[in-house]
C-alpha cells in the first residue's frame, strides 16, 4: 500500500521524495499553459476559461468555465490515472463521484463536474450520509452489469482467498482470515473494493444533492473496505465531531447489510482485528471496541 500514513499509520507505506520518474510542473502559470494545450488536443468539448487550482508534482487540477462548471485533473503517475478511470467505470451507477465527461489515456487527464458545495459531515446525519456513500462503493460489485463482473473476475474472493498473500502483508495468516470473513459477509464472488482517500474536504454535493467523493484515484479491488471503516472511525473523532467509533461501526454494518452484505458485529470486529494484524496498523481508533 502506498498512501499518506494518517489514520492508517503502520499499514501505509509513505513513498519517498523523488519516486515519480516524470513529475509535473509545480509552477501554476506553466501548468495552466500546459493544460490549455492538453484540452485543445484531448478535451475539445470542455468549457473555458482554464484556471489552475492546484499544481503539484503528482497531480494538477484546473477549473473550467466562468463560473467553474467542470474540473480537469492531470496525473503524473500512470497507475494513479488508470486507478481513477477504473473507479469511474466501476462506480458509474452509484452516483457517489462527480460526473465524468471525458478521459485521455495519452495525456493522463480527466474532465469531471466541478463540485464546489461542501457536504457537511460535522454532525451525525451528515456523517451517516458519508458512511452510506462509502458502503455504496464497497457493495457496488453486487450491482455491476455482467460485462463488468466478468472483467473484474480475477479479483473475486473465490480466486484470491487461498492465493498467496501480497508481498507487503506482514501476517499472511491474518490476511487470509480477513479475506475469509469478507467472503462470509459478501459472498465468494465479491470483489473487495475499497481504499478511499477519505477527508472532510473530499466530501461535496452533486447537483442532485447527493454526497459525492471528489478523489477516487486510490480505489483498489484487492484491499477490502476495512481500511475505509477504520478511517471513518478516525474522522468521526477529529475536527470536533466526537462520534463514537462504535456508532460508526454499527452505522457501517447497518448500511452494508441493507445493501446485501451479511456482516455480524462479531465478524466485523474480527475482520478489523485481522486487518490490523496483517498490515501492522498502529491503531484501530477504537472501531473494534
Amino acid at each position: 500500500m502506498s498512501t499518506l500514513a494518517g489514520p492508517l499509520a503502520g499499514a501505509a507505506r509513505v513513498r519517498p521524495d523523488g519516486w515519480l520518474a516524470t513529475p509535473l510542473t509545480t509552477d501554476p502559470t506553466q501548468a495552466e499553459s500546459q493544460a490549455r494545450s492538453l484540452i485543445h488536443r484531448h478535451h475539445r468539448a470542455a468549457p473555458g476559461p482554464v484556471r489552475c487550482l492546484t499544481a503539484r508534482y503528482r497531480t494538477a487540477t484546473f477549473t473550467l468555465g466562468a463560473p467553474p462548471r467542470q474540473l480537469l485533473k492531470r496525473h503524473g503517475d500512470e497507475a494513479a490515472y488508470l486507478g481513477e478511470v477504473l473507479a469511474y467505470q466501476l462506480l458509474e451507477n452509484e452516483r457517489v463521484l462527480p460526473q465524468l465527461h471525458s478521459a485521455s489515456d495519452t495525456s493522463r487527464t480527466l474532465v469531471v463536474d466541478f463540485l464546489h458545495e461542501p457536504a457537511d459531515i460535522e454532525h451525525e446525519d451528515g456523517f451517516d450520509e458519508l458512511i452510506a456513500a462509502v458502503v455504496a462503493i464497497h457493495t457496488a460489485p453486487a450491482r455491476w452489469p455482467q460485462h463488468t463482473t466478468e472483467t473484474m473476475s480475477p479479483w473475486r474472493l473465490a480466486a484470491t482467498v487461498d492465493a498467496p498473500a501480497p508481498a507487503w502483508v506482514r501476517d499472511p495468516v491474518a490476511w487470509g482470515e480477513l479475506l475469509r470473513l469478507t467472503a462470509t459477509a459478501h459472498g465468494d464472488d465479491h470483489v473487495p473494493l475499497g481504499h478511499l482517500d477519505l477527508k472532510a474536504d473530499h466530501c461535496r454535493r452533486r447537483p442532485d444533492g447527493r454526497l459525492a467523493l471528489i478523489d477516487a484515484e486510490t480505489v483498489r479491488p484487492d484491499l477490502t473496505g476495512l481500511p475505509d471503516l477504520i478511517t471513518l472511525a478516525y474522522l468521526g473523532q477529529v475536527e470536533g465531531r466526537a462520534l463514537h467509533p462504535r456508532w460508526v461501526r454499527q452505522a457501517y454494518r447497518r448500511h452494508s447489510n441493507d445493501l446485501g452484505a451479511q456482516w455480524s458485529d462479531g465478524d466485523l470486529v474480527r475482520a478489523l482485528t485481522a486487518f490490523a494484524t496483517a498490515t501492522g496498523l498502529n491503531s484501530l481508533h477504537g472501531v473494534d471496541q
